[in-house]
């Protein structure tokens, strides 16, 4: 896993596509990535200790009444929710960020309205979380359940009885995406080759959606002409 700026695209150390320790095995919705288990243990230590110093430099500015928004972008497979939690581990343990509540993580995939539902799916939670956040209020939406193929219960930022955050961790394809950027600060994205990032997410599912991914990868590409994320990216991480 390699850390580089967005004009630069540097391949890292060794990736095998072995399933990460995020998700459950089987589930019926979109994979973000497995765990690059071949790649060394201090290179991803460096890939969060750099976005969590990006972090602590925009919170340094940070004026807006919500939670400062780090955005973490790539297509299937990539290795987002990885990154997502070790992230947001690493800044809870900051002198300023140990406060309960301080660090939250939305996982997009629960917004999204199904199979066909990408784009819809960001619609419903800029608008229904991450514009409220911006202004300092409580954001809600109805959770997705890939299982039943229906929205199902609420998904409130912040948890009911928590504090806003003072950051936001975003992750899932699209948190770059038009619709999302406007309340976004800093954004990340993890590229990886397609064959690596279908095996990883394939092993990690089991297969259960190998026929959708034709169908998923065309949902991504609209977002990324619509608005290219990778380009438009304070940081390009290859995790593969």
């Amino acid at each position: 896993m390699t850390v580089h700026e967005p004009e630069s695209t540097v391949p890292g150390g060794r990736t095998d596509g072995t399933d990460g320790p995020y998700g459950t095995e089987g589930s019926a919705r979109p994979a973000g990535a497995g765990r690059e288990d071949g790649t060394d243990v201090a290179d991803r230590t460096a890939v969060v200790d750099t976005v969590c110093g990006l972090v602590r430099t925009a919170l340094a500015g940070h004026d807006r009444r919500g939670p400062l928004v780090l955005g973490i972008d790539g297509r299937s497979g990539a290795g987002k929710s990885d990154l997502a939690a070790d992230t947001a581990a690493q800044l809870r343990g900051l002198p300023d960020l140990d406060a309960p509540g301080a660090v939250a993580v939305l996982a997009l995939e629960e917004t999204y309205r199904g199979w066909h539902g990408l784009a819809v799916g960001l619609g419903v939670v800029a608008a229904g979380v991450l514009e409220p956040l911006s202004r300092g209020i409580p954001g809600r939406v109805r959770r997705y359940d890939w299982h039943a193929g229906q929205v199902d219960g609420p998904l409130e930022v912040p948890a009911a009885g928590a504090p806003l955050p003072r950051v936001l961790v975003v992750e899932g394809c699209g948190a770059g995406s038009a619709v999302c950027a406007p309340f976004v600060d800093l954004l990340v994205w993890l590229d990886a080759p397609e064959t690596v990032r279908r095996e990883r997410a394939m092993a990690r599912d089991a297969e259960s959606w190998a026929d959708r991914w034709e169908d998923w990868r065309a949902q991504e590409q609209a977002l990324l002409e619509a608005r290219d994320a990778r380009t438009r990216a304070d940081l390009v991480v290859r995790t593969g």
